[in-house]
């Protein structure tokens, strides 16, 4: 009797929720198990048996042998932009110019008398004729209408006629401001509409902002987009002047996404202090640090390398990109010493080599203390580990860098379906010797760096599973698999999707993991994706489970 007793006592409480038959991963599983069970909102077991979890209340749901992993963390992404951007027109998928200024004349006729035509996301390099857009393309299909399209990567955009009269910008002027370029046509010096990192900001400033109530129901749109893609942790980066719109959204009791804000901002003594006054809510919204760009894009041909582009035009043969004046006039240190003395990460945008290179250079001299060796060298070099200070994209590198990433500690945020897309064109931009060290996702994982996955959505796809596929595949939009001695198995992309990602923004304790004590975040997804061949483009979650509730099915 006493045995009974005993035996009885030692059973666990029954379960909220008992997920079965399952093939459940997770870094730190060494083999699949096949039983979870939640219990207030965290895994209680993760194992075979579901002996003793079961009671009359417990949910149970048989999972059908497939797939079962952690919820998926973005470590790199635009909720704000890319819940408006819903609402906006979209070009990604123009196949041509002929359809790109159809697309352009639907969308501006179905608009309201004085709307902006908005929206964009264009990429040309796929097209059988890869030109560049010009004014003088939509100009007759939206006449007195202002228009103002981004590419893909947000670092360029297209401008009509009208939202250029608007800026005041002509033949006659203004110059280029620093850090950016008004594309203009050589003989004549008429803008072709065409604007460049901080020249889009002479339009920018004169779109009509959107209300806070509308941004408030973007992030909306975007959390249920996430959502449906499997994502349950984002690594969010706003403008520092909307963190009002992620105060209210840190009391929404029922939140089906965590954030983690790296917002941007001028000033960063000035951040922090806003910073400060933030209400964080534990484990669901708080701010890490804050953003700095170094440089453009690849495809804007912007991003600051260390030696020329390909193919630079007659005048201006040494064009190698272009840096952000706030290399050079003291901004950046400034900034980046004031998110340091008040805890918060520095995450910087550096997509160029020589940028990616400078960027650790500089960080390195935030914690040094002049002292070029022995234990007083290594006590800061190890605070800087711990700081986790990250370059965000990390497309390109000089190969002797792939060994500092890892001697300083610094994360390599980098976005793997950026390579699908970059692919099409890089070697023609800077040749195939400087894309052996591009996308090195398994040089930097070899050699011990931090290496956090995400999407940059919207200026590519939320899609976290095409993401994996570019990483495991090489494969690129026109078809081709690309640099592929930089791949890397299917479970290291996951871990760089959940406990890596969850690690570059001190997570690592909380989500990331299916394992006792860790929040119940996790997916169910609809095929397998461990053996064989895998169709990355038709795997979906068919269940997402935030905090141990279902938002998806």
């Amino acid at each position: 009797m006493i045995g009974l007793v005993l035996a009885l006592m030692a059973l666990p409480e029954p379960a909220d929720l008992v997920i079965e038959n399952a093939t459940i991963w997770s870094d730190g599983l060494d083999d699949p198990a096949s039983v979870l069970a939640v219990k207030n909102g965290k895994f209680v077991y993760v194992g075979n048996s579901v002996v003793g979890w079961v009671g009359p209340e417990t949910r149970k749901i048989d999972a059908g042998g497939k797939p079962v992993i952690p919820g998926l963390i973005d470590s790199h992404i635009h909720m704000l932009n890319g819940g408006l951007g819903l609402s906006q027109l979209q070009l990604r998928s123009a196949a041509s110019k002929q359809d790109f200024i159809q697309r352009v004349k639907e969308w501006a006729e179905s608009l309201p008398e004085g709307k902006w035509v908005l929206g964009g996301r264009w990429s040309v390099e796929s097209w059988e004729v890869p030109e560049q857009p010009t004014k003088e393309w939509v100009d007759p299909v939206t006449g007195d209408r202002p228009l103002y399209l981004s590419r893909m990567d947000g670092h360029s955009a297209l401008a009509n006629s009208a939202a250029l009269r608007l800026a005041g910008i002509t033949r006659d002027g203004p110059p280029n401001p620093p850090g950016g370029v008004i594309d203009r046509d050589p003989a004549t010096g008429e803008p072709t509409g065409i604007l460049r990192e901080t020249a889009m900001g002479l339009v920018t400033r004169l779109i009509p902002p959107a209300t806070p109530s509308d941004k408030y129901d973007a992030l909306k749109r975007a959390i249920k987009e996430a959502n449906r893609n499997g994502i349950t942790t984002v690594c969010d980066i706003p403008p520092i002047a909307d963190i009002g719109v992620y105060q209210r959204l840190a009391e929404d009791e029922e939140l089906t996404c965590r954030f983690v804000l790296y917002p941007t901002a001028n000033d960063w003594t000035q951040a922090a202090i806003m910073a400060r006054a933030f209400s964080p809510r534990p484990e669901w919204v708080k701010i890490g640090g804050f953003k700095a760009y170094f440089d453009g894009s690849l495809g804007s041909r912007t991003a600051w390398m260390r030696a020329p582009f390909l193919n630079n035009p007659e005048d201006d043969k040494n064009w190698s990109g272009l840096p952000m004046p706030i290399l050079d006039d003291g901004t950046f240190d400034r900034n980046a010493r004031a998110a340091i003395d008040n805890g918060f990460q520095v995450i910087v945008h550096c997509i160029g080599d020589q940028a990616n290179n400078v960027l650790l250079s500089k960080l390195l001299t935030l914690y040094d203390r002049g002292i070029r060796s022995g234990s007083e060298f290594e006590q800061d070099i190890a605070r800087l580990k711990n700081a986790r200070h990250r370059s965000e994209h990390t497309q390109h590198l000089l190969p002797t860098d792939i060994e500092r990433f890892a001697r300083l500690g610094v994360i390599a945020s980098m976005q793997p379906y950026h390579k699908a897309d970059d692919g099409r064109y890089a070697e023609e931009y800077i040749g195939v010797e400087r894309c052996k060290s591009s996308y090195a996702f398994k040089s930097l994982l070899d050699a011990g760096v931090t290496v956090a996955f995400g999407s940059d959505w919207p200026v590519v796809t939320i899609n976290p599973f095409l993401g994996i596929e570019a990483a495991v595949t090489g494969k690129t939009l026109d078809g081709k698999n690309w640099m592929t001695q930089e791949n890397i198995s299917v479970e290291e992309a996951l871990k760089s999707y959940t406990l890596r990602a969850a690690f570059s923004c001190f997570l690592e304790n909380t989500v990331g993991k299916i394992a006792v004590g860790y929040a119940a975040d996790f997916l169910i997804l609809n095929e397998p994706i461990f053996s064989g061949r895998v169709n990355w483009g038709s795997v979906r979650p068919t269940h997402v489970f935030v905090n141990g509730l279902q938002v998806l099915e």
